[in-house]
């Protein structure tokens, strides 16, 4: 596994895996996505632009240097999403997933790739090689997830749209019925997101997800989740590596890791500082929140550490 401390230092491609720098390229609302050549590995299925590390290149650099090669452009900026480590049987990849929103040029396929822009709704129905389906499940996803809590904060649907930033609202311990109704219609009418716990499925509409708790039945939660309309996205909490194995069945477009630093809803709990949280975001395959003693001030420091986002609760409020 690459060390995360070296994340965005020198990262020559000395290890077993193949490392490769990709992105969502975003234009008016809509991503652009190139075809592989049908006699490429995976040929003939669409793909997020990017391609190999060369030797002592950095993820952004390498991102750069493939995106003006393959579609002449050049990113003004890139943001980290998370990693994507992938076994193909043949060949053990390494995905670095980025966004981004401002480039220089006009996209066109250099190698000759067929390359068309997409709007998102349409790009879940195309065909991708497996390691990207992560990818396709995380655009849209917003980067702050914000957690209700009772005992601290104002009623349900003043709270959800008390904020400016587009978010993940999990209105956690809220029981069915009118009160929870109203604040899910809020929120989805300021662009937010939502994720609901089992529980709270009977509350459920078009534009929510779902969060799988530890005390959840997998067979229970499956059945759930079958009989919903397109639910998204799906998330759940780790903390360790016996989690992620526990959890692995799980069908988690995105994880909360906990706690990051010591908090008062933790206590007793050693806190897992930032260089543990980022051994756990490079290993999970999937964007990886920050929770615990986090603020949205630290969202830099989680891109910095692997991680995708910011979760919590009095930090939020």
């Amino acid at each position: 596994m690459i060390s995360p401390k070296n994340m965005f230092g020198s990262m020559p491609n000395t290890g077993p895996e193949i490392q490769v720098a990709c992105a969502l390229i975003w234009r008016d609302g809509q991503i652009l996505l190139s075809k592989r050549h049908h006699s490429a590995h995976q040929g003939g299925l669409w793909e997020f632009p990017g391609g190999k590390f060369e030797a002592g290149e950095d993820p952004k650099t390498c991102l750069s240097r493939e995106l003006e090669e393959e579609l002449g452009i050049i990113p003004r900026d890139s943001y980290f999403m998370f990693q994507i480590p992938w076994d193909y049987g043949d060949k053990s990849i390494r995905l670095w997933v980025y966004e981004v929103f401002d480039f220089d040029g006009e996209p066109e396929g250099l190698e000759g790739q067929e390359v068309s822009w997409f709007m998102p709704d349409a790009i879940a129905q195309l065909e991708f090689p497996k390691a990207n389906h992560a990818i396709v499940r995380a655009i849209g996803l917003p980067r702050i997830v914000r957690i209700y809590d009772p005992s601290i904060t104002l009623e349900p649907a003043i709270w959800a749209v008390e904020t400016e930033f587009r978010c993940l609202l999990y209105f956690r311990g809220l029981t069915p019925g009118v009160e929870l109704d109203t604040a899910i219609e809020a929120a989805l009418t300021r662009g937010h997101q939502v994720i609901l716990t089992l529980d709270q499925l009977s509350c459920f509409r078009a534009g929510c997800g779902v969060h799988l708790r530890k005390t959840d039945r997998l067979s229970e939660a499956l059945s759930h989740l079958e009989a919903l309309e397109a639910p998204w996205p799906i998330t759940a909490g780790i903390r360790d590596e016996q989690d992620i194995e526990r959890q692995r069945t799980w069908p988690s477009d995105a994880l909360l890791i906990s706690p990051v630093r010591e908090t008062p809803t933790h206590q007793g709990m050693q806190a897992l500082g930032w260089d543990r949280f980022s051994e756990l975001a490079c290993t999970v395959g999937v964007p990886a929140f920050a929770l615990g003693g986090i603020t949205q001030d630290d969202l830099q420091k989680v891109t910095e550490n692997a991680g995708f986002g910011v979760a919590g609760i009095r930090g939020f409020q």
